[in-house]
């Protein structure tokens, strides 16, 4: 059975020779991107919002009451972990701690209670088996030269905030370049991880902006892939994903999704939008009750900070020389400020045993002098 960040046993050795015919085999034109494209720094961190936040669901009475309860048993969930895998070794940055407390905050409880509909034992077992998968595999500590090969060609990658500050996911399938199906899975993994560490408060979820003007069968990822994402995105990273947005989706796509959208589930159907940039300005704007997939430009974006390559004005082209250091750059940084505060939450245990220590030899000392004085008095 294939794992997320390795192979199993058997494909050991099929494993290495996929992967070399993955790197190697991809079109020498596509894979490098275009030097000439203007040397325009990503956009990774929102300092201003131009609307408001998206709406948060409060959790319901019912859902509080799991929540409070989940609460309690937070020293449970996160006892006896398992090691990391020894496939993912080859993968991560094994110096990066993994902090699962500081993972496990009262908003990430909340997603797992309204995914799992307040149900308090699906709740529960759902939060564990994220929570061992993060620390046998350790998703946020996958290292930048892993990954690297699947963006040469900027087929997917973070840059910019949508209106409501929502970290935006661009998608090209047209760029595609890579054939090995984990690999693709672990850069999206990347991806997300990334988006949620510059998440300002307030904002949970993602947008994703998919350009499917040049969407073909022949430059798109498999359906097993796809389904891959999907559970890993549903058992792992619940309510994250805030819009989907498919710019110029083509007429047999659109007719399908006409045909199956009555058997999507209303929340996850609510989050799918189509925009044609080129339509006029009195079509249908949908809303979280409307029916019609269909969007303005403007209900999402600001044209000014969305990319020229999806209908937008922003002059920002994917540069690999420019984009990539800047990954590097903010890996590094994720790594020193989580050894930082490795560092500071030993010393601060050391200091509380430090403590304990302390009053325990005040209390020892009182008990002794305790004897002498009642001698005195006697």
């Amino acid at each position: 059975m294939r794992s997320l960040f390795g192979f199993s046993k058997s494909e050991d050795a099929a494993t290495k020779t996929s992967e070399k015919v993955a790197h190697d085999s991809a079109p020498t034109d596509s894979v490098e991107n275009k030097s000439d494209a203007p040397a325009i720094q990503p956009v990774f961190d929102c300092e201003t919002s131009d609307g408001p936040l998206q709406e948060i669901r409060p959790l319901s009475e019912d859902e509080k009451n799991v929540f409070d309860k989940i609460k309690t048993e937070i020293p449970e969930l996160i006892k006896d972990l398992p090691p990391i895998d020894p496939e993912a070794l080859k993968f991560i940055d094994k110096d990066v701690p993994l902090d699962i407390e500081g993972w496990l905050t009262d908003e990430c409880i909340a997603r797992y209670v309204r995914a799992r509909k307040g149900v308090y034992e699906d709740t529960k077992k759902a939060l564990r088996k994220t929570i061992e998968w993060r620390a046998s595999t350790r998703p946020h500590a996958l290292r930048p030269d892993v990954v690297e090969i699947e963006n040469r060609t900027g087929k997917m990658y973070l840059n910019g905030f949508d209106k409501f500050s929502r970290p935006v996911i661009y998608m090209y399938n047209h760029k595609q370049n890579t054939k090995e199906a984990d690999n693709q899975i672990r850069w999206v993994i990347y991806t997300l991880e990334m988006c949620i560490r510059h998440m300002r408060p307030g904002v949970e979820k993602v947008t994703l902006a998919i350009d499917a003007t040049h969407w073909g069968f022949s430059n798109s990822v498999s359906i097993g892939t796809a389904k891959k994402f999907l559970e890993i995105l549903a058992n792992h990273y619940p309510e994250r994903l805030g819009r989907a947005v498919i710019f110029m989706p083509p007429r047999f796509f659109v007719a399908f999704y006409t045909l199956v959208s009555p058997f999507i589930d209303p929340v996850t159907k609510a989050k799918v939008a189509f925009v044609n940039p080129n339509a006029a300005d009195d079509a249908q704007t949908q809303t979280d009750n409307s029916s019609s997939p269909w969007i303005q430009v403007e209900d999402c974006f600001d044209r000014s900070k969305l990319e020229k390559d999806c209908y937008g004005n922003w002059e920002f082209q994917y540069n690999h020389a420019v984009y990539w250091p800047a990954v590097e750059t903010e890996f590094a940084q994720l790594k020193e400020n989580m050894l930082q505060n490795e560092k500071e939450k030993q010393q601060a245990r050391e200091q509380e045993e430090g403590q304990e220590q302390h009053n325990e030899r005040q209390l020892e000392e009182q008990s002794k002098e305790q004897p002498e004085e009642q001698k005195q008095n006697a």
